[in-house]
Parts: structure tokens; C-alpha cells; sequence
């Protein structure tokens, strides 16, 4: 998805300054290019995030407009915020036609396995791979069909059809996704109470109890 937004220059500045950006509701960010100097910019809050949202789940570059001209990135490293979740800062990529990346691609699981409707539940083990390959060679997502699997069955890397034109970082035998079976929990069981051994305690009590009253009337009787 190629996503198309301004961007204005900015200077290097002290740590002050991009906390001043930020105020002003704008994301300091730089673009990298081919073994050049990096170009410092910021872009609108509002206008990134409005955009950004529409390329949730699939693979998106960013068609960056500065000054009048339009560089072709994707983004490359992005810092959030701790506490307040909020973009603090981006690293975008410039593409250069003929040099491999390396970029996250989504995988997108359709179907409903049969081993669901015998009450198992899907394990999603993978939700995206690491391709390197020529900008015009990244898929926008890699698609998985679950429909076939049973409880017990599991998708790994080599069953997947790939394109022989990108690299990947998972070997052939990484499991992406699996059916396994329901987990059940079991009730703990309650712990018999000892009454009966209170009861005896009760009447070995008693019993001695009688013998003592025994012990006194004799007594009195002499």
C-alpha cells in the first residue's frame, strides 16, 4: 500500500527542540538514503496517523513530499512512547530501485480449519515474516489456508508457497500455525474433613471420663 504525505525540513536541534515539535503536534523523523546523509524532518501528527491506520496489516510505503520532492520509503525503525503509547520519533528508508531490503510482511491466515468445528482451537504461532528481496518483489502479505488442518495438525515454513525471489528468516521446519486440543480446567478436589477421627477422639474422652466417675464411687463406698 503506498501511502502519500508531506513532510517539512527541520534542523538538528537540542533534545528541547523536538520536545517543542512534538507540542506543536508534529513527529520528528528522518529519511535515510542510499549511503547519504540523512534528511531531518516532521510530519503532521494527525495526517500520519490518520494515514497509517489505513495500512494496519499489510505491508505500506510512505510516498514522502519535502520541499517539492517526493522520496519513495518505507518505515524502517519506529519509537514509541512508554507510558503514553505515542510515536515519538520515526526512521524512514529510502527505496532504491535494484538494492534488496529487509522488511516485516504480515501473514494472513483465511479459511476455518476443521479441527475448530471438532473443538479445537487454531494456535497462531507466526503473525509475520522477515523477506529481503528488490523493492518490486515484497508481497503485500503471505497468505495461509488453515481450512484442512485437524486437531493435532500444524502448518510449518515449507508448506507455504513462497516466491523463489525473496529470502526469509525462518528455516522450513518453523511452525506458523497449529490446531491443538481445548484446554480443559479441572475443578481442584475438596479435602475430606476428619470427622470421623474427631468423633473418636470424642469418645475415647468419654469412655475415660466414665472410668474416672467409677474410680470416685469406689472410693466412697471404702
Amino acid at each position: 500500500m503506498n501511502i502519500n504525505i508531506n513532510a517539512e525540513k527541520r534542523e538538528l536541534g537540542k533534545r528541547s527542540n523536538l520536545t517543542e515539535l512534538r507540542g506543536k503536534g508534529l513527529i520528528p523523523g528522518i529519511i535515510y538514503g542510499n549511503g547519504q546523509e540523512g534528511i531531518k524532518i516532521s510530519l503532521n501528527v494527525r495526517e500520519y496517523t490518520h494515514e497509517y491506520k489505513k495500512s494496519i496489516g499489510q505491508v505500506a510505503f510512505f510516498d514522502i513530499t519535502v520541499d517539492g520532492k517526493t522520496y519513495k520509503t518505507f518505515i524502517k525503525e519506529k519509537q514509541i512512547h512508554p507510558l503514553t503509547r505515542e510515536v515519538v520519533h520515526i526512521d524512514f528508508l529510502e527505496l532504491h530501485k535494484g538494492k534488496s531490503i529487509t522488511i516485516e510482511v504480515p501473514i494472513n491466515f483465511t479459511g476455518e480449519a476443521l479441527g475448530i468445528k471438532e473443538g479445537g482451537v487454531l494456535e497462531i504461532i507466526q503473525r509475520s515474516v522477515q523477506v529481503t528481496c528488490l523493492p518490486e518483489n515484497i508481497p503485500d502479505e503471505i497468505s495461509v489456508d488453515v481450512s484442512k488442518l485437524n486437531i493435532g495438525d500444524s502448518i510449518h515454513f515449507s508448506d507455504i508457497d513462497v516466491s523463489k525471489d525473496i529470502e526469509t528468516n525462518f528455516s522450513d521446519d518453523t511452525t506458523i500455525v497449529s490446531v491443538g486440543l481445548p484446554t480443559i480446567m479441572e475443578e481442584p478436589e475438596e479435602e475430606e474433613e476428619e470427622i470421623e477421627g474427631e468423633e473418636g477422639a470424642e469418645g475415647v474422652e468419654g469412655v475415660e471420663g466414665e472410668a474416672a466417675e467409677k474410680k470416685d464411687s469406689e472410693k466412697e463406698s471404702e
